[in-house]
């Protein structure tokens, strides 16, 4: 469903509710069909930046490891910025009249633990979407080794 879909299927009672960030929610004024947020913190929404194969593959490697270092220094560069604008839509929602909901911190770490499994399970029976799934997750590891996590 696009997200230009999801206020009004709220709205008709067409869906229950949605997985989206705070940013979407606060300035398509969810808070106007859905007075309530509950705050997973799940790590389904997230920021990339892409780069074309062939382009990349055609540099010699010194240029290649130049974007590797640049990429996963600009990753990490944004994360005080991200953080930045999720603070201000979780209050803009707020002042608009939005509660968020909280999970207690064994609710979340049981909601983390069961997800945590659903992209190796999804995956794994289709080898171009488990190979995908590989390059996504081993990403994120680099990323959080990178962040020192």
């Amino acid at each position: 469903m696009s997200l230009g879909d999801v206020l009004p299927a709220i709205q008709q009672g067409a869906i229950d509710g949605a997985v989206t960030g705070m940013g979407p929610i606060s300035h398509m004024h969810f808070v106007d069909a859905a007075k309530y947020v509950t705050m997973t913190n799940q790590p389904s929404i997230f920021i990339i930046v892409e780069i074309n194969k062939k382009w990349y593959d055609s540099l010699p490697t010194d240029l290649q490891e130049i974007v590797d270092k640049d990429g996963a220094a600009e990753s990490l560069a944004i994360i005080p910025t991200a953080a930045n604008l999720r603070a201000k839509s979780e209050a803009d929602y707020a002042a608009s009249g939005g509660e968020e909901i909280k999970l207690s911190p064994d609710d979340q770490a049981t909601l983390l633990k069961t997800l945590s499994s659903v992209g190796a399970d999804v995956s794994k029976s289709n080898p171009q979407l488990a190979d995908a799934y590989k390059v996504v997750t081993d990403a994120a590891a680099r990323a959080r080794q990178a962040a020192g996590q």
